[in-house]
Formats: structure tokens, sequence, C-alpha cells
């Protein structure tokens, strides 16, 4: 495991998905390969490897030491419904890094600055994103809430439940409303 120190400082960039060139896109997939590939803590769900995942997702928050990409997650903005009302919200996926960088708080920089480009840029009162149980701990750290313990979507015009954890960010000065929340597409 790497030492984090003063020398290698995270630099982070926020990235419109459409600026990712071919060679950032194929070390974003290394990365997300690397990170997940051996995770055993997936959400819960029969069905989970039939999901398919949104995409494409708007923007990709990266973090880099010493110019390599060691650290990442990927948002965008949707109207979902809660309790059968509309709500545009931010979406946050995909939050990966490197195994040899765990543990040193890489993830909970980036979800910050992440945090200030969605307050700032995005014009959505909430940030949203599902997770496994013993992840809320750490959202939790950075500002993240447990709302529920699972969501709905919609895939191949069939309607789907997920058991997780959603929690959310509140992002302006709004009350979440409550009731079922449908994502009114797929998942992120």
């Amino acid at each position: 495991m790497k030492n984090l120190d003063m020398m290698n400082t995270l630099q982070t960039e926020i990235i419109h998905t459409d600026n990712i060139s071919v060679e950032l896109n194929k070390l974003i997939d290394q990365l997300d390969h690397l990170a997940f590939a051996h995770h055993p803590s997936a959400p819960v769900d029969p069905e989970f490897d039939s999901i398919d995942w949104s995409s494409p997702i708007e923007y990709m928050a990266l973090g880099y030491i010493d110019g390599e990409l060691v650290t990442l997650l990927g948002f965008l903005r949707r109207e979902i419904l809660v309790g059968g009302k509309p709500v545009w919200v931010v979406g946050v996926g995909g939050v990966a890094t490197h195994p040899n960088w765990q543990k040193h708080g890489l993830s909970s920089t980036l979800l910050k600055a992440a945090e200030k480009f969605m307050r700032e840029k995005m014009n959505s009162s909430f940030g949203l994103l599902v997770c496994a149980d013993e992840r809320r701990t750490f959202y939790g750290r950075v500002g993240w809430e447990h709302l529920a313990d699972e969501i709905f979507f919609t895939q191949t015009s069939q309607r789907r439940s997920l058991k997780t954890s959603v929690m959310i960010l509140p992002l302006a000065d709004q009350i979440w409303l409550s009731g079922e929340i449908d994502l009114c597409g797929l998942p992120w």
C-alpha cells in the first residue's frame, strides 16, 4: 500500500463525458474494473447482474496522484419521482478508488469536490446514490444521509425494485419529500 504524503496530494478534475478521450476512457474502465472486481458488497438484489446501468453519465470526477488516475466517480442530473412528485437530483455512482490507494481519504476528497460542483453548477436540490449497507458510514462522514432501503427503476419497459441503501446529499435549502423513490429510468 502506498503512503499518501505532501509529495503526492490528490489533484481533482471534473470533466464532461463528451470531453473524455479514448485513452482516458480506457484508464477509467481499467480503474473501475480494478476497484470493483473483488468487491463483495454489491447491493442486495437476486438479479443484480442483470441490471443495466445508466449510460451515458454526464460528468466524471477524477482524482490523480502524480499524474496517475487513482479515484473516480460519475454523476448525472435527472428528474425522478418521490411520492409521485418530480424532484431534480444529481445521481452519483461508480465511486471507485484503486486498491493500492484505498483507505487514504481519496474518495472523500473527490466526493467533496463533486459536491461543490453539483451545488454550484447543476441546479438540483439533492444528490442521490445507492450503496451497500456497509458503505453507509463512509458516505455519512461526507454529509450523505440514509433515506430508504429500496428504490424503483425501469429497465426494458419493466418496473423493478432494488433493495439497497439509498442516500441523499442536500444541495439546497429544500426538504426531501416522503414516499416511494422512482428513478424514472435506469439506475446509475
